[in-house]
């Protein structure tokens, strides 16, 4: 087994707006009916590129900043860390270079190169929580936020992304000031269970695969609409023990548009967890057996106390 020590954007301080336009298609369906799921996943996304995780000082005027992406290496097209390493031993290494959709070049040496590696990045890989499953497209919805490669702080296009159903081996329970996580693990060599096609402001968005489905219990529910969620008691669906998706009670306590705040009411789950947790985000919320929001992110001084978008908004895609 792989264990994954994997800490996530579900705090307030890291809400971000990046890009990608609205699919019109996909809005379309909201109204639809679809699966509320909870499952734990584990997501990658390959870059197709090299990019810069840190700024780094080449000699003494010359930085490569945070952000650069390395396009070339002595005229050969770079796509990945391996294509850099095949490289080290290079006594000229000339470099392309874009920055700000501008290329640059410059002249390495090996010494400098290898001063680089540790601060190249090809992809980016977290936790998170699957949110819906729409059953006549076989779309997934996940997160209820953009995915941000948490060492840079940048969201880097990417050319293929996977989804992994993880099991939740511990939990590092949350405390006022200390956010708690989940410590996942998948087995080696599994296939995933869909494809990323969007990382969007309000979440990644993709296929399952049909095998995938196939072991989900499928009970769609109705999707509410924001004018529908009201304050009170709600049901919150997310993984904390294994693959066990598990259904706990928590209180809406303001609604203001597509945005609400609730507080975790289950007395297991705040034993077990504290409340909210890094990695349940994309956590599905329903209430009078509808699908009303989505679990986008904590409080840290008092992690009983999260924040969630509604189903219609996040279905959207972007704001």
């Amino acid at each position: 087994m792989k264990q994954s020590y994997r800490i996530w954007s579900l705090i307030s301080i890291l809400f971000f707006t990046f890009f990608f336009a609205v699919s019109p298609a996909f809005a379309q369906k909201q109204t639809s009916s679809v699966v509320p799921l909870g499952q734990s996943i584990q997501i990658d996304l390959q870059y197709g590129a090299v990019f810069l995780s840190h700024d780094v000082l080449l000699s003494d005027d010359y930085w490569l900043r945070t952000g650069d992406s390395i396009q070339q290496i002595n005229s050969q097209k770079v796509t990945s860390l391996e294509d850099i390493k095949t490289h080290v031993k290079d006594k000229k290494l000339i470099i392309h270079y874009e920055r700000n959709k501008k290329m640059y070049t410059t002249e390495l040496t090996s010494d400098q190169i290898l001063k680089l590696l540790p601060f190249l990045k090809d992809a980016t890989e977290g936790i998170g929580t699957l949110t819906y499953l729409n059953l006549e497209t076989n779309e997934f919805g996940a997160l209820g936020h953009q995915i941000v490669d948490h060492t840079s702080g940048l969201t880097p296009k990417f050319l293929e992304g996977s989804i992994y159903l993880s099991s939740i081996q511990q939990i590092k329970k949350s405390i006022p000031g200390k956010p708690g996580y989940k410590i996942t693990s998948h087995q080696q060599n599994t296939s995933p269970i869909g494809g990323v096609n969007e990382n969007n402001v309000y979440g990644i968005f993709g296929k399952l695969e049909q095998n995938a489905i196939d072991h989900i219990p499928l009970q769609e529910v109705e999707i509410a609409d924001k004018e529908s969620i009201m304050t009170g008691e709600a049901i919150m669906r997310t993984s904390i023990d294994g693959e066990k998706v598990q259904d706990f009670t928590i209180e809406i306590t303001t609604v203001e548009d597509h945005l609400f705040q609730f507080t975790v009411t289950d007395e297991f789950l705040i034993e077990k967890t504290g409340g909210i947790l890094q990695g349940m985000s994309g956590s599905p919320i329903m209430q009078q057996n509808k699908l009303i929001g989505v679990v986008t992110h904590m409080y840290v001084d008092k992690p009983k106390n999260g924040a969630a978008l509604s189903i219609t908004e996040m279905m959207k895609k972007n704001p």
